[in-house]
């Protein structure tokens, strides 16, 4: 039992490892993975490596080709968008539908999250700013009380984990998304459901914004 344990904890550790290294760039979109060699990577043996592609792929971080192998999962500018688009959807919902399980403590805890945003937003802490923003988001989720909205969102999450950094590319960002969780955070306070999903909306549409303009850049300097 306790090398059961053990295993998965291997497993796991690898698998945000690998995770981390593709969203924040180590690991790039089309880049070749082999178990050899993100074994000699992570100097770990290739049974956890083999695990954590499993998750991965489950994932859509990473995919399987015919003939190729297995590569980080690279998404056109319109499939990225698109999945920004229903996350907007998604996200509002759960907003609209969490301000009835609220309470004191809840604003407390989301009033905590972003001043660590905004203290992290000043330092240009990214893996600061990625943990607590995602935190954030899922405090909403979870307050929601919808199993399958919060399994849809978190799929779709998934799948634009690797642009998480991109949505951080430009320091202007910082303050507009500041002002953004401000303004959901305002509306729950005074249960305004309305204005929060809209302002839920909004905010998963500003990141999008940066995701796409970023990817755009890339693709035009490759030109």
């Amino acid at each position: 039992m306790a090398g059961t344990k053990l295993e998965r904890s291997t497993h796991q550790g690898i698998y945000e490892r690998i995770r981390d290294d593709i969203t924040f760039g180590h690991l790039l979109p089309g880049e070749r993975l082999t178990e050899i060699k993100l074994s000699g990577m992570y100097q770990i043996s290739r049974s956890p490596i083999r695990e954590a592609l499993r998750q991965l792929q489950s994932d859509g971080l990473i995919r399987f080709e015919r003939n190729k192998g297995m590569e980080v999962t690279k998404l056109s500018i319109e499939k990225v968008a698109e999945i920004y688009d229903v996350r907007a959807l998604q996200e509002g919902f759960a907003v609209r539908i969490s301000i009835e399980h609220l309470d004191a403590e809840d604003i407390r805890n989301l009033t905590a999250l972003h001043k660590a945003l905004i203290a992290a937003a000043g330092n240009r802490d990214m893996r600061q700013w990625i943990d607590k923003n995602s935190a954030f988001h899922a405090y909403f989720r979870d307050k929601a009380g919808n199993e399958t909205l919060n399994q849809l969102i978190l799929m779709l999450k998934r799948r634009t984990f690797i642009y998480q950094r991109m949505s951080l590319s430009f320091d202007r960002y910082y303050d507009v998304y500041i002002d953004q969780h401000a303004n959901i955070l305002d509306a729950c306070r005074n249960r305004d459901h309305d204005r929060a999903e809209l302002a839920m909306r909004t905010h998963v549409m500003a990141t999008k914004q940066a995701v796409v303009e970023n990817l755009s850049m890339t693709l035009d300097s490759r030109a």
